[in-house]
């Protein structure tokens, strides 16, 4: 195994919610476990944390008592996310406007260290309205990817 395939397996782990990695190749193996984060406060700042936190929650019941519920239009289309199967670099293989069918590919995410890619796929038929990640951002599992206006 090479450094910089080792480093690739270090950055996946920082820039996603993965808090273990374990990959094995014949008699090589690795494991990469994040640390818990410290956490160092004083009593003062304990303090003043608790207080703007019961000043926010204060705030939002006097919110949610004068805002009443309002329907929404009936004609207010929604739209349908399309979310990534796992982590790795998002590579977009639609356009903005772009008319697209249940099943097909819109996209995929690859981690280049692994040799893994995945192909993500439309939920629905529709138009892409909304392309939400730069082609060759670094995705986390769950992120949205697109939103398509279903036809």
């Amino acid at each position: 195994m090479k450094l910089h395939d080792l480093r690739e397996f270090i950055k996946l782990v920082n820039q996603s919610s993965i808090e273990e990695l374990e990959w094995q190749n014949g008699k090589t193996s690795i494991v990469i476990k994040k640390g818990a984060p410290v956490i160092i406060a004083s009593s003062e700042q304990t303090l003043q944390v608790k207080e703007a936190e019961s000043g926010y929650q204060e705030a939002a019941a006097t919110a949610e008592a004068a805002v009443e519920p309002q329907e929404q239009p009936a004609s207010v289309e929604e739209t349908q996310l399309v979310v990534s199967p796992g982590v790795g670099l998002f590579h977009a293989d639609v356009t903005l406007g772009q008319a697209v069918t249940a099943g097909e590919r819109v996209g995929r995410c690859t981690v280049d260290a692994l040799q893994l890619t995945s192909d993500i796929l439309s939920p629905v038929n529709g138009e892409i309205t909304e392309i939400l990640v730069m082609d060759g951002q670094f995705v986390d599992f769950g992120k949205a990817l697109l939103a398509i206006k279903p036809y």
